[in-house]
């Protein structure tokens, strides 16, 4: 059972998510951490990234929707000194987001009179809706897990529906899925980043021999010339380049300077050495104890920004 925050303190670490339960994000955090955590909700990202500390040693936060893009609110939490400093990421969670329809257990659509959920994931079951549920009146709440909610615990609402993520079935008595992914697009997937409260310390279901290959860097390209530059200015494109790592994404947000039109860029890198591999190239040559550890790769790479004019921070490695 994927319980919440009213369960007792226990050896278990606290991880808090963008609530209220039922949520996608409570669903990407089960399925990365199952049982091994305890699970607070929180009302908003802000709210999530801010409980990272000593007694929330862990957080999950969207990062970005692969329709919509970044989650700009999570972006520019991380341009805060606290990101790098006091929480790190430290994983990265990838989920297909799967409307389903959860009903009270034994009913069927023939049974259904009303659908609730938000009024997004209405839009976007919208062609199952037509074509199963042509009659039913279709009801906005505030969350998809409101939805299930309503149908679980109110008497009057035996021919209700509700749209809204699977994990619902484990949280709200007397539901049952009757369709499972009945969104309009197939290929919706919302990526999530791990926060926590140590730059190193292993996940809950981290294995020993499990290398890190991932690290987010925060550039900040000087507007004037600096005094170690090496030339008259510097670009972004110069700073990408001094790292001497593949970056697997780069992302623009402004500056939280008040400096007109100033970015900070997030930069995700990731082992070249893993990359290779993935293409199926051999590198047992390679992994002799010829290369550093990751994380000091990626130190020594930040190091050479600072010293091309640029400025760099390690928000984190997985």
């Amino acid at each position: 059972m994927a319980r919440t925050d009213d369960e007792r303190p226990g050896s278990r670490p606290n991880l808090a998510f963008l609530g209220p339960a039922g949520t996608y994000s409570h669903q990407a955090a089960h399925d990365k951490f199952a049982e091994m955590v305890h699970y607070h909700t929180r009302d908003t990202i802000a709210d999530v990234f801010h409980s990272v500390g000593p007694s929330m040693p862990l957080a999950l936060v969207p990062q970005e929707n692969s329709i919509f893009g970044i989650v700009s609110e999570t972006y520019d939490l991380l341009r805060s000194p606290n990101a790098g400093q006091t929480k790190w990421v430290r994983g990265a969670v990838t989920l297909p987001i799967q409307h389903c329809l959860l009903v009270r257990r034994g009913k069927t659509l023939q049974d259904i009179k009303k659908v609730l959920s938000h009024e997004q994931a209405l839009g976007q079951c919208r062609q199952f809706l037509a074509t199963h549920l042509p009659n039913a009146q279709l009801v906005g709440v505030p969350s998809t897990a409101a939805a299930a909610e309503v149908v679980s615990t109110r008497p009057d609402t035996a021919d209700h529906a509700a749209i809204c993520s699977k994990i619902c079935v484990q949280l709200f008595a007397g539901l049952e899925i009757l369709h499972e992914g009945i969104q309009n697009e197939r290929h919706n997937y919302t990526r999530f980043y791990v926060l926590a409260n140590h730059p190193s310390s292993p996940l809950p279901n981290s294995r020993d021999d499990e290398r890190e290959r991932h690290a987010l860097i925060r550039l900040d390209v000087p507007r004037t010339p600096s005094a170690t530059s090496r030339s008259a200015s510097t670009t972004v494109t110069d700073l990408l380049a001094t790292l001497h790592l593949p970056a697997a994404r780069v992302d623009r947000r402004p500056s939280a300077q008040p400096d007109l039109f100033h970015s900070v860029y997030f930069v995700e890198v990731t082992d070249p050495e893993r990359l290779e591999t993935h293409h199926g190239i051999s590198h047992a040559g390679k992994l002799n104890g010829a290369k550093p550890p990751w994380r000091e790769r990626v130190l020594d790479a930040i190091a050479r920004v600072t010293e091309s004019g640029g400025r760099a921070d390690l928000l984190g490695t997985w």
